[in-house]
C-alpha cells in the first residue's frame, strides 16, 4: 500500500544536526526585525521605512513557521530589498568603526540579513540541512563577534581632535546642523564639527574634495584650501535633512 511522504516541518533536522535552513530562516528573520527596531530605539526617530520592513519580517516568520514556501519566499524577498535599499547607508557606515553604534547596528544588520536571505533560498530550494545550516550559523555568529571586536578597536584607537583658534565651528545634533550658514576668510579654512550624536555624519563640501567623517559622540577637524565663493556642504548619509552654505570672502 502506497503512502503519502510526510512534508517537512520548521524544526525539522538530519541526522546529528541541531538545525536546519528554515529554522535559520525564522531566527535571523527574527533578529533582524528586533536588531531594526533597536537602531530606531537608538536613534530616537521613528523611520517608517524601517518599522515597515520590521513588521513585514514579523509576518515572514509567521508565515514560516506555519509551513510552506509564502514566508521563506517573503523572508527571501525582504532581505534582498533591505540590504538593497539601504546600500547607501551600509557602505560609509561600515567604514568608520569608531562611530560604535553606527558600526555595530549595521554590522549586525547586515551579518543577520545575509543569513537569512541565504538561508530562506536554501529553504526554498530545499538544499541539504543539518550541518551546512549549522556552519552557517556559526558563520554568522562568528562575525557578530568579529563587528563587535572592530568597533572596539576602531573607538579606543580613535582620538577626538580639540578645537583650535580660528575653526569654523558647527556641531551635528538631532539629525541637524546647528547652523545652515558658515563664513569663513578665503585661503586656508578650518573646520571643526562636533557630533553630539550616535550616528556617523559627514562634512562634504563636493565643489572642494571635502569629506570629513564625524564619528557618532566624537568630534573631527579638517583643513583645506578656499577661494571667494558660496560652497554647499552637506552631512552625505543624511542629505535631505542636514545641509548649509559656507560663505567663503
Amino acid at each position: 500500500m502506497k503512502t503519502q511522504e510526510s512534508q517537512p516541518t520548521i524544526g525539522t533536522t538530519g541526522p546529528g544536526s541541531g538545525i536546519d535552513w528554515p529554522i535559520l530562516s525564522v531566527w535571523t528573520g527574527m533578529g533582524t526585525a528586533v536588531a531594526i527596531l533597536v537602531l530606531t530605539a537608538i536613534l530616537g526617530a521613528v523611520i517608517p521605512p524601517l518599522i515597515a520592513f520590521a513588521l513585514l519580517y514579523g509576518v515572514a516568520v509567521w508565515l514560516t513557521r506555519r509551513g510552506g514556501r509564502a514566508g521563506l519566499i517573503m523572508t527571501a524577498a525582504l532581505s534582498f530589498l533591505f540590504l538593497g535599499l539601504n546600500a547607501p547607508f551600509i557602505v560609509p557606515s561600515l567604514s568608520v568603526p569608531a562611530s560604535t553604534v553606527d558600526f555595530v547596528m549595521t554590522g549586525v544588520l547586515v551579518v543577520l540579513a545575509l543569513t537569512n536571505l541565504v538561508s530562506a533560498i536554501a529553504a526554498i530550494r530545499r538544499s541539504s540541512t543539518g550541518a551546512r545550516a549549522g556552519l552557517m550559523g556559526r558563520a554568522a555568529v562568528g562575525l557578530l563577534l568579529v563587528v563587535v571586536a572592530v568597533a572596539i578597536v576602531g573607538r579606543v584607537t580613535y582620538d577626538s581632535p580639540p578645537a583650535q583658534t580660528g575653526d569654523v565651528r558647527l556641531t551635528a545634533q538631532d539629525f541637524e546642523f546647528s547652523t545652515s550658514t558658515l563664513e569663513s576668510d578665503g585661503g586656508e579654512v578650518s573646520v571643526f564639527v562636533d557630533n553630539k550624536d550616535s550616528a556617523l555624519h559627514t562634512f562634504t563640501v563636493e565643489e572642494l574634495d571635502v569629506d570629513l567623517q564625524v564619528p557618532g559622540g566624537s568630534t573631527a577637524r579638517i583643513t583645506f584650501d578656499a577661494t571667494a565663493g558660496s560652497y554647499e556642504f552637506i552631512c552625505v548619509p543624511h542629505e535631505s535633512d542636514m545641509k548649509g552654505t559656507l560663505e567663503v570672502e
